[in-house]
């Protein structure tokens, strides 16, 4: 009997746990991935790192960093509470492989000839939807 108990109350507790607010020692959420790219990635840009993308007050959506040459895009995902306020926005960033570019009008890394212009990314923002197949396709 007793042993039943204290596996309940060890259990309780650490579900307890689990669900109280994590604080972060930096004051960052884990969701915050942002610019967090591999080791020497930035030796693929054609021009220094420009950290001024971020993903607050944005959709769900994959965006082109136009500051970057396009050759860096981001995830945005707002993150509701069980009300519907959205208590966080999470950001991913990615870089494209080398010699491509972020193509924002099909979502994807492509070549640059035969990519949508990238100084006019930011016209399609929220205009082309992931996953999304036209019905007559």
């Amino acid at each position: 009997m007793f042993s039943r108990c204290a596996v309940l109350v060890l259990c309780t507790s650490f579900a307890g746990y689990l669900a109280m607010p994590q604080v972060y020692p930096d004051g960052q959420s884990p969701n915050n991935q942002a610019f967090n790219l591999p080791a020497d990635a930035e030796t693929l840009l054609a021009q220094p790192l420009a950290l001024d993308f971020t993903c607050e007050a944005r959709n769900y959506g994959y965006y082109a960093d136009v500051s970057n040459n396009c050759q860096i895009f981001h995830i945005c995902l707002p993150i509701e509470d069980d009300a519907g306020a959205i208590l966080e926005t999470a950001q991913w960033s990615f870089i494209c492989g080398n010699g491509t570019v972020f193509d924002q009008q099909t979502l994807t890394c492509n070549y640059e000839e035969d990519s949508f212009p990238c100084a006019e990314s930011e016209s399609l923002y929220g205009v082309v939807e992931f996953g999304k197949i036209e019905p007559d396709y």
